[in-house]
């Protein structure tokens, strides 16, 4: 199995975000971005820091002074040389000599750590940094500050501090908890009142409506010196009205309507409140609110659009979508001119899309791009039509998209729009897995400009595809960004595996195998946990750490039993059990895994299994693997080695048919100088045994060109001689035992020799006594017999002397000298009294 995920599955389509009807997304977008102060000044706030300003924007009173987050520090009863120092330090703050006030501040630390002023002066210190744009620096001062001195003056402010960078870092979570901390610590109301308001932005950006919501409460609940409760307002009635509680929404906006000086806040206030109000069945006083609004010289275009259009509204945003394609058609001769009309014509688009009626609302998208191009109307018409397009899963919808997105790309660059075009070309190219073009799609998707419920699969996919298309670095990048983000999502377990792949990929295994053991122990049922599985096992191999090996290829072979991967699992538990030298266990798993996918492991387990019972010096076990090995795969390679223990085994077992099966195996014929000698000379002996004389003499003949004079080669000229004498070649025979006499003049060679010779002789007699020519078979008899007697007079050997005594009275007997014959069995049975003859 590839180090890539081949049954791991990404999620299947995105499920797209069905934005409302055009009013109602109107509604939505216009408030829950920006904050503003009801008397027009900007008001406080959170956002993320841009390149060319890095300073963070969430302030109590005024961005530009640090002093106004420095608590008042109460006077000391007595002045000391702390004092001085602090007071010099505070004076260089307070002229903004930030440098020299740090550097001071530091000095005051170095020299007093224990100071009463300790805690201002570090969170003074933080100050001077921030001023200085070296925001890190100053982070961890308002930490010192924060967890060190929780309960001092300055800890609130450094907590708001830390708020405002945190959440420009996008670490939404710990800027809610920071400016939480600001509000429950501070003494100063508004401080608390800014923090509070911050703290619901964080929750906003975490998608956390419901604590928002909380927030948003208690900073509207401050009715008096409240510079953020209109903003608070505002904010908290988009948010009930985007979760569709109306009832909650409508009471905010109208005490808007009737307390704010603030035209554009009752200009706003004023549409979302008829919005509803046309939604609760109540037009008459909606249709009085649009005249309102209408009046207004603040109200923004798209609101007067919004009330132009607020009849048809009414009935596209209680779902009437029947009544709102009825009224299109019965006026659509007379529609509203101007920026009216396209908008209406969006709705009915709309309309037509949420009836499902995919080709009609294509049409009417067109009509609003054609009618007014270059309006906002015409630029959501073509998306909402590239929308319909990817639920008909048009064949051409990248090329659709990528012109939508070419077309509008510089006027309209941080729109949401066109962030979720990118996102349907990225989805398009992902379901058809065409990865390299689905990443790089997914590179152009601003994923915090989504909707929320977007994110989290949008995330997970551009990593998947960043992974498939052989870019691991940043897909682990993706995926980790994906899993902070998402603590506890349906898709963390995949997740994890596949970042855990791509770990893999970049060689980082200590990375990679966190990544499996996390699925494996959190995530054991799922089904990334087949792989991870898998993998813990490789990386433990690669490792060589033969116990987790086994561990983790034994739970997958338990867990999932029909796994594609069940073979190699097997064949990893028997390799580390080979490794191990757990011979019987490693056995039974390359068995196994053989069962399992012959195909692949066939060759590699045989082989496994071969050497196993071979280190075992299991002969018989042996002979059975290769039997079975080379049944299945008869050109399979078995080691010379192997074979020729082996067959000498076999052999001293006098197993001789199977010794020559085994040794044959272990020769090279065509290029008998690579074979091991004793091969050939054990295969020669082992043939003459079997009566095939004719391979016994190939067979030794190898083992005599390799083999210089002495005793080996005597040996192997008697087996020679033997076979040639079966072959009834007698003068040839002769011959062998000529060359061998030749040069082994004493001891058993010689011995042997003479006995092979006598053979020879009284083969010759028996053969003579068949032709009946009784006088030379005599003198045969009487030759061999005198060849016998040499090594059965002057030679004292267990083996050879008894068969030498033997023999030498079968030939006396045949030659006619019985007598002689009696004493030479005589002699035998004194001797070798258990002989048994051959």
């Amino acid at each position: 199995m590839s180090h890539r995920t081949s049954h791991l599955s990404p999620q299947p389509r995105l499920s797209f975000y069905i934005m409302r009807p055009a009013l109602r997304a109107f509604l939505c977008a216009a408030t829950l971005s920006p904050f503003a102060d009801v008397t027009g000044q900007s008001v406080p706030k959170a956002v993320p820091i841009d390149e060319d300003r890095p300073v963070p924007k969430a302030v109590p009173v005024d961005p530009n002074d640090a002093r106004t987050m420095q608590p008042p520090a109460a006077p000391a009863p007595t002045k000391g040389p702390d004092d001085d120092l602090f007071d010099y330090a505070s004076l260089a703050y307070d002229r903004s000599e930030w440098a020299m006030a740090a550097k001071s501040f530091g000095q005051y630390l170095q020299s007093y750590p224990s100071g009463k002023h300790v805690p201002i002066a570090m969170f003074r210190i933080g100050e001077c940094y921030m001023k200085q744009n070296q925001i890190k620096v100053a982070e961890t001062y308002y930490e010192e500050v924060v967890n060190r001195y929780p309960n001092s003056e300055g800890a609130p402010s450094a907590a708001y501090r830390l708020g405002a960078v945190r959440f420009n870092a996008k670490q939404y979570d710990e800027a809610a908890r920071m400016f939480a901390l600001c509000e429950t610590k501070t003494t100063l109301p508004q401080v608390r009142l800014a923090a509070g308001f911050n703290k619901a932005r964080a929750y906003q950006m975490l998608g956390d409506m419901k604590r928002q919501i909380t927030a948003l409460n208690a900073v509207v609940a401050v009715k008096t010196d409240n510079p953020y409760r209109e903003a608070a307002l505002l904010s908290l009635g988009t948010l009930q009205l985007a979760d569709d509680k109306k009832a909650e929404a409508l009471p905010l906006f109208q005490e808007l309507i009737a307390s704010s000086k603030d035209n554009a806040t009752v200009s706003e206030a004023s549409v979302k409140a008829a919005v509803l109000l046309a939604e609760a069945g109540k037009p008459e006083e909606a249709v009085a609110l649009f005249e309102k609004v209408l009046k207004i010289t603040e109200t923004s275009p798209s609101n007067r659009g919004i009330a132009l259009v607020g009849v048809v509204q009414a009935l596209f945003t209680k779902g009437d979508y029947d009544g709102v394609i009825s009224n299109y058609n019965a006026n659509s001769t007379i529609l509203p001119e101007g920026d009216t009309r396209p908008k209406m014509l969006l709705m009915v688009g709309n309309a037509f899309r949420m009836k499902k009626s995919y080709a009609r609302a294509v049409e009417t998208y067109l009509m609003v791009e054609q009618g007014a191009p270059g309006s906002d109307a015409a630029f959501e018409a073509g998306y909402w039509k590239l929308y319909c397009f990817y639920l008909l899963d048009d064949k051409d919808l990248a090329e659709f998209a990528t012109g939508y997105i070419a077309k509008y790309k510089e006027e309209r660059v941080d729109s949401e729009f066109l962030n979720l075009a990118r996102l349907i070309r990225a989805d398009h190219h992902f379901n058809k897995q065409r990865y390299v073009e689905a990443a790089s799609s997914f590179s152009d998707v601003q994923l915090e400009k989504l909707p929320a419920k977007l994110q989290p699969g949008t995330l997970f996919n551009k990593a998947w595809a960043l992974a498939e298309a052989q870019r691991p670095q940043d897909a682990i990048a993706a995926f980790s960004l994906f899993l902070a983000q998402n603590p506890g999502h349906e898709l963390t377990a995949k997740a994890l595996a596949r970042r855990g792949l791509a770990y893999r990929e970049m060689k980082d295994l200590p990375n990679a195998m966190a990544d499996f053991k996390n699925v494996a122990q959190n995530h054991p049922n799922s089904e990334a946990a087949e792989l991870a599985y898998l993998q813990m096992g490789l990386i433990a191999s690669e490792q060589r750490d033969h116990k987790a090996t086994i561990a983790a290829f034994e739970t997958l072979v338990k867990k999932f039993a029909t796994s594609p991967a069940a073979g190699q699992a097997w064949f990893g538990i028997g390799r580390a059990n080979y490794s191990l030298q757990q011979w019987e266990p490693a056995v039974k798993a390359l068995q196994r895994a053989i069962d399992v996918d012959r195909k692949t492991y066939l060759d590699q387990a045989s082989q496994m299994i071969i050497q196993a019972q071979y280190v075992q010096q299991n002969a018989e076990e042996l002979a059975k693997s290769i039997d079975e090995y080379r049944r299945a795969n008869a050109s399979g390679n078995i080691p010379p080695n192997v074979l020729t223990w082996l067959g000498l085994t076999l052999f001293n077992k006098k197993a001789y048919p199977r010794a020559t099966q085994y040794l044959s195996l272990a020769s090279t014929p065509t290029a008998p100088e690579n074979t091991d000698p004793r091969v050939w000379n054990y295969l020669g002996m082992a043939f003459l045994e079997t009566k095939d004389y004719e391979s016994s003499v190939k067979a030794t003949d190898n083992f005599l060109k390799v083999t210089a004079d002495g005793a080996p080669k005597a040996r192997a000229l008697v087996t020679k001689g033997r076979a040639l004498l079966g072959l009834g070649k007698h003068d040839e025979a002769e011959a062998v035992v000529q060359e061998g006499l030749a040069f082994a003049k004493d001891g058993k060679p010689q011995a042997l020799l003479l006995i092979l010779q006598g053979d020879i002789l009284f083969a010759l007699g028996d053969k003579l006594t068949g032709e009946n020519q009784a006088a030379a078979a005599t003198e045969k008899y009487a030759g061999a017999a005198g060849k016998y007697m040499v090594p059965a007079q002057f030679f004292d050997d267990e083996e050879v002397t008894p068969e030498a005594l033997d023999k030498a009275a079968q030939a006396l007997e045949k030659s006619g000298q019985a007598d002689k014959a009696g004493e030479f069995r005589k002699l035998l049975k004194q001797k070798y009294p258990g002989y048994q003859a051959l």
